[in-house]
């Protein structure tokens, strides 16, 4: 069946074009054609005449399974709460209910929904029964999890300052295991690996056909640590040994860690206010980008935020103003891509989402422009730090109404 969506505004393409009177063809779960003036035919209309077509948003890097600790630890500095294994966060989800953590998830999928979220990167702790977790969370609910995880298996302090040390054969049998069942591996950080064992993690997936990433630079002290162990800054080593499709962070990062991230291609996923929660400083942004650099965005550890996408590019349009914070402002488009096409080729899911495209899944927010967005001078900045969840008519999830402000809760597939 086709559906024509129709609204006084549109934002299409890749590059976030703003057009008026814009309307998408969808064809059962993929935009057929978007455009404005005259109208295609169509088994079913739905008009919003107050209203903007804006694609789903895409959080490149939350953390879902500390959502029943939100707050824990406040105050307390990033090896206090997520150091594996002994941080607070290690310590309450080895102590939670399965029950419980399932529970947590889902609500927090739910508020994504309710806020515009079509398509998330989760980084889960637990081995294979966290992905099992998030997987069984899942069910039931139109949203696309991209999911990337880890064994439970940590080295010593003597292994890790010695940079000596393989992970054991076990792990590496529940490495692969893991690995059937989801879309990528992602260990904490090279600082929390030694050499060898990041060459043994990237060669698995590369058997695998799956996607690597991890966090690096998000602590002020981690290349001097890293530097004192193999030699190399984190970002090196991720890149040499464990060939890295995507960095996440970066806060910290050096002119040549930019450059060679650059150079490689590697897509780069912030969290600005989970820095700003943790008292770090805001990732280059500006410079990042200005090398080319793909930079998406992640409301990062539920423990921290709420994970609502607009209130990241909300924070991020806004701290990067700030005098002295940052080397250029970012622009409305600049945030929007990064929220949406950015996170999706960070994903490498860019053919499937990401913009309003016609080929691609027909992934929609309708937003109300007759409430916060009410006499706008300038749409696409009042879209980047005015929007609010209150603000979101529909969100259509491969073509089906996934949530609906009128309804008041999220659709389940049909």
């Amino acid at each position: 069946m086709k559906t024509l969506i129709e609204a006084p505004f549109l934002l299409s393409g890749d590059e976030m074009k703003l057009a008026r009177q814009g309307y998408v063809l969808i064809d059962h779960d993929t935009i057929a054609e978007v455009g404005t003036g005259a109208r295609p035919q169509a088994e079913k209309v739905l008009q919003y005449k107050h209203s903007i077509i804006m694609p789903g948003l895409i959080n490149s890097h939350i953390h879902l399974g500390d959502s029943a600790f939100k707050d824990a630890g406040s105050g307390k500095t990033l090896d206090e709460l997520f150091k594996p294994p002994s941080g607070l966060k290690h310590k309450l989800l080895k102590a939670a209910t399965r029950s419980l953590l399932l529970e947590a998830a889902r609500h927090s999928l739910a508020d994504m929904l309710r806020s515009g979220t079509t398509t998330f990167a989760d980084f889960r702790e637990g081995s294979i029964e966290g992905a099992k977790i998030l997987l069984e969370t899942l069910k039931g609910l139109d949203i696309r999890g991209i999911i990337f995880g880890r064994t439970d298996y940590n080295f010593s302090v003597e292994q890790l300052n010695g940079n000596k040390g393989t992970i054991p054969k076990s792990d590496l049998t529940i490495l692969h295991e893991l690995l059937e069942m989801i879309h990528g591996i992602a260990p904490s950080s090279p600082n929390d690996a030694t050499d060898e064992t990041l060459k043994q993690i990237a060669e698995i997936a590369r058997q695998h056909q799956r996607m690597k990433a991890t966090h690096a630079v998000e602590n002020p002290h981690s290349e001097k640590i890293s530097r004192k162990r193999s030699g190399l800054t984190e970002v090196e080593r991720a890149v040499r040994y464990l060939d890295v499709d995507m960095l996440v962070h970066l806060t910290y990062a050096s002119q040549e860690d930019m450059n060679l991230v650059a150079a490689r291609d590697i897509a780069v996923a912030v969290c600005p206010r989970a820095n700003a929660c943790l008292s770090l400083k805001l990732p280059p942004i500006g410079e990042m980008l200005d090398r080319g650099i793909t930079v998406c965005i992640g409301t990062d550890n539920v423990m921290l935020n709420q994970p609502d996408m607009f209130r990241e590019m909300e924070f991020t349009f806004k701290a990067y103003r700030i005098e002295k914070i940052a080397a250029r402002h970012l622009s409305p488009v600049e945030v929007l891509r990064m929220a949406t096409i950015n996170g999706a080729k960070g994903l490498r899911i860019d053919h499937k989402t990401g913009s309003i495209t016609e080929g691609k899944s027909a992934d929609l927010v309708l937003i109300d422009l007759d409430k916060n967005l009410r006499d706008t001078k300038d749409l696409l900045t009042s879209l980047v730090h005015r929007t609010a969840a209150e603000d979101i008519n529909s969100v259509i999830m491969r073509g089906k109404i996934a949530y609906d402000n009128h309804m008041g809760n999220s659709r389940k597939k049909t």
